[in-house]
Order: C-alpha cells, then structure tokens, then sequence
C-alpha cells in the first residue's frame, strides 16, 4: 500500500513539473509575440517618418541603416527578456526533489518486498 503511496506522490510530482514547464514555455511565446508585434508595428508605423527624418539629415541609405540598427536592438532586447529565467524555478525544484524522494522510497519498498519474496522461496523446503 505504502509503494502505491508513493508512486502517487511522484507521478503527481512529475505532473507539476510538466505543468510549470508549460507555464514557462507559455509566458516565453507570449514575450516572443510580443517582440515580433512590436517588430512589425515598428517597421509599419515608425519607419517612413524616421526614415524622412534621417534621410533629411544623412541620405537616404544613412537614413536606413540607422532605422534597421534601432529595429535590431529592440527586438534584440524583447528575445533576451524571453529567455531570461528559463530555469525550472523554486517550485519546479522541490516538485523535483519530491518525486526523486518518492522514487527512492519506493525503489527501496519494492526491492525489501522482493528480497522478503525470494528468502521466503529459499528458505521453503521442497
């Protein structure tokens, strides 16, 4: 009873870990959309206005180029963001941590029943 216990215990576990994980790999798309949003809406809204601006002062491709750069930069920011703290976190840790318990515990349950099993089969006489 105690091995079905705790093989409860560590799939439970197990199903928390794979939920955070989703979780992570939710928030990372929705950062990542964002950075592509913001990608877009600055190249349709931003860029002919910058680029007259810029071309007024440094030609047209000057104007270009240093449109692109700042376009790069941001959108180069918006995907560190996304990335940043990708690690399993604190909670993703002891659910970690417990279904390793649990596992353990139940290796060790299972191979004393075992053991108990087969000295019980030696020690029988024929």
């Amino acid at each position: 009873m105690r091995a079905l216990r705790l093989a409860r215990i560590a799939l439970a576990a197990e199903a928390l870990r794979w939920r955070l994980w989703g979780r992570r790999r939710g928030r990372q798309g929705a950062l990542l959309s964002a950075a592509l949003v913001f990608a877009l809406l600055a190249l349709a809204l931003l860029h002919l206005a910058l680029w007259l601006w810029f071309a007024a002062r440094l030609g047209g491709v000057g104007g270009a180029l240093v449109i692109a750069a700042g376009d790069a930069a941001v959108s180069s920011l918006l995907v560190l963001a996304a990335y940043l703290g990708g690690g399993e976190g604190r909670l993703g840790g002891e659910a970690a941590r417990l279904r390793e318990q649990a596992l353990a515990s139940l290796r060790a349950e299972v191979f004393g029943a075992a053991l108990a099993v087969l000295l019980h089969l030696w020690r029988r006489e024929p």
